[in-house]
């Protein structure tokens, strides 16, 4: 647990080109840096290389939030093997960080530095991955930002209701097995802090929501991608806090809106 006070060093555009690196992908242009955990651990459990990723982005969990209710993520720490603090993009809004995420550059590069849904115009991971051959599906809440900024890349969308579609959509996915890379965004616990605080009942209720959901589609994958090496992830954006007037908001540069935690799994393949 780290002191309240104290700011993560490890930038996040240092992810994007390790996810290329690791499923033999070229890397978005801007794309620079490491994460050598996770090069480590994919070199341990699949001598350096996986042929499926499963990119699981749970909305608004801050490094607070996680050690705060640590027991509501049992599954995250049962299907994953390393967890990475990193500081988030600045301003810590949706758009803006997960921007930063998938294309590994800084907002001044990509263009997102604010609250606004652009379609990127820079490089990203859904680019790069195509081009290297790889199949990509992208499955979140329709109109959010993951498919707004990231529109108009040679991947297939699946845009539902709400995130329990989401979850069922993407389990179909992994089931059918014919994607190399399924990104899965889900949004309940942003949304329910936001309509009440951080540490309220109904948004600790959507916090378990996401440990349930990543259990879901690690099953899923266990039973259906054996003949597969799976890198698997759990990635937030960003953190909050609760306002002067009570309720949830995250933008602040401070601790609890910028530090967030990411964990990685590898599910070998079963000879």
């Amino acid at each position: 647990m780290v002191n309240p006070m104290d700011f993560n060093t490890f930038p996040l555009t240092n992810l994007c080109g390790t996810l290329c690196d690791i499923i033999g992908s070229e890397r978005p242009r801007n794309a620079t840096g490491d994460v050598p955990q996770i090069k480590k651990l994919v070199e341990e459990k699949a001598n350096g290389r996986v042929d499926r990723l499963l990119l699981y982005n749970p909305d608004a969990v801050g490094q607070w939030i996680y050690e705060k209710y640590y027991d509501f993520f049992d599954n995250v720490r049962t299907y994953t093997d390393v967890t990475v603090p990193f500081l988030t993009a600045f301003p810590p809004k949706t758009p803006v960080c997960f921007a930063t995420m998938y294309t590994g550059a800084e907002p001044a590069v990509h263009g997102i530095q604010k609250y606004e849904k652009p379609v990127l115009q820079v490089d990203t991971i859904f680019d790069a991955l195509p081009r290297s051959g790889k199949k990509v599906a992208l499955v979140s809440v329709a109109g959010q930002s993951m498919p707004k900024i990231y529109a108009e890349r040679p991947i297939d969308y699946y845009l539902m209701k709400y995130d329990g579609e989401v979850i069922e959509k993407a389990l179909e996915l992994i089931q059918e097995d014919e994607y190399d890379v399924i990104e899965v965004y889900n949004q309940e616990y942003d949304d329910k802090m936001h309509r009440s605080w951080p540490t309220s009942p109904m948004a600790q209720n959507a916090l378990r929501h996401y440990n349930e959901s990543f259990g879901k589609l690690m099953h899923c994958v266990e039973k259906n991608w054996q003949n597969h090496d799976t890198f698997v992830s759990f990635s937030p954006d960003h953190g909050v806090h609760r306002t002067f007037y009570g309720l949830g908001q995250h933008g602040k540069n401070i601790p609890k809106d910028m530090n967030i935690l990411h964990f990685y799994g590898v599910l070998p393949h079963k000879a």
